[in-house]
């Protein structure tokens, strides 16, 4: 009959207090605020493989072996696993063997020992005592109530937040490389026409130098063209600063020194890669930090019935089996065997109100997490329109730039040819260049915005597309997967 009690003992561990948890619905709108043109994406191992650079594939491989970032990130989600690996051991019995040896010679004194049953007993005598034990000691508290299945459940689902937590960082640290290298090829770009610009100037100024000398300009026009000489001369070196930062950021998220790294001068000429128009609102639920979010959600809410189990008595069973002998030549014999059985229930019967603060902790910890989680969809909602509205914007601007260039364009090209019938001067000449190149450097500094923010539209959808943005590693020369620590060794 016993063992029917211990049956229905184990088949009880485990039950579950508290509410169930359900995952919230993400109330996605049907389609985007902001439309953009439909277009066909190049299949990709990692989300930055769709812009087609070489170096900036190299790149990023180097920020996923080496950033520091990303090795804390990992090695944040071994601790998790750990963690929720010491949490399971807590459902299975534990064993644990206790081999001892004693011997103890000692001085003792006797009370209350009939004399004339004992005769000549001494009241202070010696005694010496030896054993030799060999037991197997078990115990096991049953998980009636749930408490040790719920601290599991919660450090696993805790390490799945720390893995989405993971992927996270790398987008982030990926997109931050992207950034910063684009940057510095549209800072490229507006160096070499800064240098074109300032070629201009130098032979306007060698001109209007000439002419003055010989009486037909005044003094202001000729400070006026050295100013402007200065002026563009401040704004490249200031412009090479930036350059120098961007690379120094690429350098520290590659984990390189910045004085050993460098970056080849490159001009960012053709566009950005299209985003798809149709891409469901409900993908955000794949963002790694509204992943993140949702996992730190339903972790603390399996504490709510941890806390719920602390209102209940605990059953704990006790064993031991082995060998224990006073003699050595017995010891390890039938004889000498050992066991035992024990069952040990505890009940609080008063704590001040401990496990009702306990309960109140974890709902108040859960709706914090909730508050969290759906501020998190809020600002990937946010992100994503933004994110379109400046492709779409950008994508307007840039066209109309480029009506603005090819007419700046023409109306140089109209100057050179009346330059050569002798109709207008060479300064009216240079002017109509330098203008045709101002307008170029404004197209080129959009083309780099749109860039910019199709790397923002990118990390805003979670770096990727599904079946949109995947290849293999072998056909497209993809980074692999990032192994932890221990698998590394």
């Amino acid at each position: 009959m016993r063992y029917c009690w211990l049956f229905l003992l184990l088949l009880l561990g485990g039950c579950h207090l508290g509410p169930r948890y359900e995952a919230p619905d993400l109330s996605a709108p049907v389609e985007w605020k902001t439309a953009v043109s439909e277009a066909d994406l190049a299949s990709c191992e990692n989300w930055w493989e769709i812009f087609g650079d070489e170096e900036l594939n190299r790149l990023e491989c180097l920020v996923v072996e080496n950033n520091p970032d990303l090795t804390v990130a990992l090695e944040k989600v071994a601790e998790a696993r750990a963690l929720a690996g010491i949490a399971k051991s807590t459902l299975y019995p534990q064993a644990n063997l206790n081999p001892s040896y004693n011997n103890v010679n000692q001085l003792i004194e006797l009370y209350g020992v009939p004399q004339g049953l004992f005769p000549g007993l001494q009241t202070i005598t010696r005694v010496k005592e030896l054993t030799y034990q060999l037991p197997v000691a078990m115990s096991y508290e049953v998980d009636l109530w749930g408490r040790f299945r719920g601290t599991y459940n919660a450090a696993s689902i805790y390490a799945q937040a720390r893995d989405e937590a993971l992927k996270a960082t790398m987008l982030t640290l990926t997109s931050d490389l992207a950034s910063n290298y684009f940057n510095a090829l549209a800072v490229d770009t507006q160096l070499s026409l800064i240098a074109e610009v300032l070629r201009l100037q130098k032979k306007k100024l060698k001109l209007t130098t000439s002419r003055f000398d010989a009486g037909l300009v005044s003094l202001m026009e000729l400070l006026e063209v050295e100013g402007h000489v200065a002026d563009l001369d401040a704004e490249y070196q200031e412009t090479a600063r930036q350059r120098a930062q961007f690379e120094n950021a690429m350098a520290a998220l590659i984990g390189t020194p910045a004085s050993e790294f460098q970056v080849a001068s490159r001009l960012l000429l053709l566009d950005p890669p299209a985003i798809p128009a149709g891409l469901p609102s409900s993908m955000l639920v794949r963002r790694p930090d509204v992943a993140q979010a949702e996992r730190m959600m339903a972790s603390l809410h399996e504490f709510i019935g941890v806390a719920y189990s602390s209102y209940l008595p605990g059953i704990s069973l006790t064993s031991a089996i082995g060998y224990l002998s006073p003699d050595l030549s017995q010891f390890l014999r039938w004889p000498s065997r050992l066991w035992q059985f024990g069952v040990n229930i505890s009940e609080t019967i008063f704590n001040a109100g401990r496990n009702s603060s306990y309960v109140k902790l974890a709902y108040a910890r859960f709706r914090e997490t909730k508050a969290a989680y759906e501020s998190a969809v809020l600002t990937a909602f946010q992100e994503v329109e933004d994110a379109l509205t400046n492709v779409g914007q950008q994508n307007k601007q840039f066209d109309s730039l480029e009506e603005s260039w090819k007419a700046a364009e023409k109306n140089n090209w109209l100057s050179q040819k009346r330059y050569g019938k002798g109709i207008v001067s060479l300064l009216d000449t240079l002017d109509a260049e330098e203008k045709e190149i101002d307008a170029k450097r404004s197209y080129l500094n959009v083309l780099g915005n749109r860039y910019q923010s199709t790397v923002q539209l990118i990390k805003a959808l979670g770096g990727g597309w599904g079946d949109l943005c995947k290849t293999s590693a072998e056909e497209s020369g993809g980074c692999g997967e990032i192994k932890n620590s221990d698998e590394k060794e």
